[in-house]
This record gives C-alpha cells, sequence and structure tokens, in this order.
C-alpha cells in the first residue's frame, strides 16, 4: 500500500554539485584578456615615459622625439624596461582583480607545498636546462649561429643590464607566465577539458608567446618552440600535482638561471666572452 500524508518519508533532496574549489571561483574567463591588457597597458605606460625622460635629458637640442625614439627603442636597456613592466602588469592586474574579487593572491596561487616538491621541481628545472642546451648543441653548425645571432640582440652590455635581465629571467617572468598560464588559462581549461588537452593547449600558448617561431622561422625557431612546448606541458603537471603555483615558479625560474646564469656572472665578473 502507498504511503500518503504526514506518515510520507521525507523525499530525497535532488544531489546539489559540488562547489568549485576557492582558486577556481576567484577567476573569470574574462581574465584570459584583462591580465594581457593590463599588463600592455602598464608596458605603454612605461616605455613613453621612459623615452620621454631619456629624450629631455639626452637628446640634442632641436632634435624631435620621434627622430630620438626611434634609436632608443631598439636599445637593450629600453627593451628590458619595456619587460619589466609588462610582466609587472602581470602581476599587479592579477593582484588587483583578486583583491577587488576578496581574495588573495597568495591563497589561491601559491598554497604551502612541501620542501621536497620545491627541490624536485628545482631539479626538474636545471635537467631541462641542461638537456635544451644540449639538444640546441646538436643543431647545425649555420643554425646555430643564427641562434648566437638573434640572442646577442638583447645581450646584456652592462654588470646593470645584466642584473636586471637576471632579475627578470629568474624572478619576475617565472612568477607573470606562470600565473597567466598556469594561474589562469591553465585552470580554467582543466575545468572544462581533460588535463592532457589543458595543459597541451596552454603549452602550445605559452610556446608561441615566446615568438621563436616568428623571429626564427626555420629549424632553429622549431626547436626552440618545440622544447618550450614540453617544458610548459610539465610546469602544467606540477601545478596540477601540487594545487599551487610554487613549484611550477620553482622550476621556471630555475631553468631560466641555468640558462642565463652563466652569461650573467661572466659579464659581472668581467670574463672574456
Amino acid at each position: 500500500m502507498a504511503i500518503r500524508g504526514s506518515d510520507a518519508p521525507p523525499a530525497e533532496p535532488e544531489p546539489a554539485e559540488a562547489a568549485p574549489p576557492a582558486r577556481l571561483r576567484a577567476l573569470r574567463w574574462y581574465d584570459l584578456g584583462l591580465l594581457p591588457a593590463g599588463a600592455v597597458s602598464a608596458a605603454f605606460i612605461v616605455a613613453t615615459a621612459a623615452l620621454l625622460i631619456d629624450w629631455y635629458l639626452n637628446a640634442p637640442e632641436g632634435l624631435g622625439l620621434r627622430f630620438w625614439a626611434r634609436g632608443t627603442s631598439a636599445t637593450v636597456w629600453f627593451a628590458y624596461t619595456v619587460e619589466l613592466a609588462l610582466y609587472a602588469g602581470f602581476i599587479l592586474t592579477g593582484f588587483l582583480l583578486l583583491r577587488l574579487r576578496g581574495y588573495r593572491l597568495s591563497g589561491v596561487y601559491f598554497a604551502p607545498v612541501g620542501w621536497r616538491s620545491l627541490s624536485a621541481a628545482g631539479g626538474l628545472g636545471a635537467i631541462f636546462a641542461g638537456l635544451f642546451m644540449w639538444l640546441l648543441s646538436l643543431l647545425p653548425a649555420e643554425t646555430q649561429q643564427e641562434l648566437m645571432e638573434k640572442s646577442e640582440l638583447l645581450s646584456p652590455s652592462s654588470s646593470a643590464e645584466a642584473l636586471t635581465l637576471f632579475f627578470i629571467a629568474v624572478l619576475l617572468a617565472p612568477l607573470a607566465e606562470e600565473l597567466y598560464f598556469r594561474g589562469v588559462m591553465f585552470r580554467l581549461l582543466s575545468s572544462r577539458i581533460s588535463f592532457v588537452a589543458s595543459a597541451g593547449l596552454t603549452a602550445a600558448l605559452f610556446s608561441l608567446a615566446h615568438g621563436h617561431l616568428f623571429m626564427l622561422p626555420g629549424l632553429g625557431g622549431w626547436t626552440l618552440s618545440i622544447l618550450i612546448f614540453v617544458v610548459g606541458f610539465v610546469l602544467a603537471g606540477l601545478a596540477r600535482l601540487t594545487g599551487s603555483l610554487r613549484a611550477s615558479v620553482i622550476m621556471h625560474g630555475v631553468y631560466n638561471a641555468v640558462l642565463v646564469g652563466p652569461s650573467v656572472v661572466a659579464l659581472i665578473a668581467g670574463w672574456p666572452a
């Protein structure tokens, strides 16, 4: 007999979807556009100010800003200044967006990670940097020469520029790039598609953003792009495994330090090239 009225058991509640973790609730899909927009805006403002100050202080009397800017914009110090502003813009924009939503940068992206995981991440960075240099040494001599000529365009020529490059490569760039590619892009994508697909797409865009395919068409550009893709995929794996960007930032920073460290130390110490 069916049970009706007050004797009927209460209806089972419909199962609710599990709430996403705080680090995902803090993100929005339009952050993929807001962070680059903030970074580019910061770089534009700083670049404009740097050009105006340099023109005012150093340009010969009567020389217009347009002509002075052509030479200044091709200098290494100006390129480093723009890079500093660009990466700082990524970090500042990410910080402000989270604060407006009631979250903290450290809580959303940089949850504590054990020292063993951080040590392993640093070791991976050193291994991949060594593998990177070894594979480049296997390229044809003319390709290696082309790569060297391109890298020399932005090579530091003074101790101050060398220290600036080291700061950008080892600290600022890993923080900004991990924040955007693994902190925002990978987390948003992995909430909708599989890990392999989201990590692969993020790594591909990470590789393309370095511009080697556009600046070095041919074997050299493809080799660099594939190597950076592999590194980006591993970085996504670290972010997924640890639930934090700390390990991926450490791996990224050590990787860059091994690549640029010797040339920076040699320049500061005054050793012959």
